[in-house]
């Protein structure tokens, strides 16, 4: 049942990144929201179920942008699964871990695509690159902090709420 809500969280991440942060631009490039989620859930899993989230992200990503078809597929997939073999679950629960993997990860991202653009004739500006790296890295490291940092409070909440009922029952 778990994998359903990050299945349906990629695409939500999916339909939010294709109708309102494709509309954000800064240095004429768009944050790349569906990175992140793929991130995050990248590290919360194991290699297997991350490539499959991973592979879900890339080929939503496909089917709408794809210059080539297939693309984004493997280099989303590799992308969810180099990042849960690098990390282990524990660092889910640290905000400057996850911000830094989430930030290193675009920018390796951002590279990988840079490089595929250039094998096929299709050569990027270097500034386009930088500005690529540093817009859709630090706004991945941004939601990923803040997206650690909202879980944890809402844990935090719930051993308040669970202690606060158990005091009730023991006065009872």
């Amino acid at each position: 049942m778990k994998y359903v809500w990050k299945i349906a969280g990629i695409y939500l991440a999916f339909l939010l990144q294709s109708l309102i942060f494709e509309n954000l631009r800064m240095f004429s490039c768009s944050p790349d929201l569906l990175a992140a989620v793929v991130i995050i859930a990248a590290v919360s899993e194991n290699f297997v179920p991350a490539s499959i989230l991973g592979g879900f992200a890339g080929l939503l990503y496909d089917v709408m942008y794809g210059e080539v078809f297939g693309i984004n597929l493997l280099l989303y997939t590799y992308l969810a699964l180099l990042v849960s073999l690098a990390t282990d679950r524990r660092s889910s629960n640290s905000p400057l871990i996850m911000s830094w993997v989430c930030f290193v990860s675009i920018a390796s991202l951002e590279i990988v695509i840079a490089l595929f653009k250039t094998a096929m004739g299709n050569t990027p500006a270097f500034g386009q690159l930088c500005a690529n790296i540093l817009v859709k890295g630090l706004f991945g490291a941004l939601f990923a902090l803040c997206f650690v940092l909202i879980v944890q409070y809402i844990k935090r909440k719930r051993v308040e709420t669970s202690e606060i009922a158990q005091k009730k029952e023991a006065a009872e």
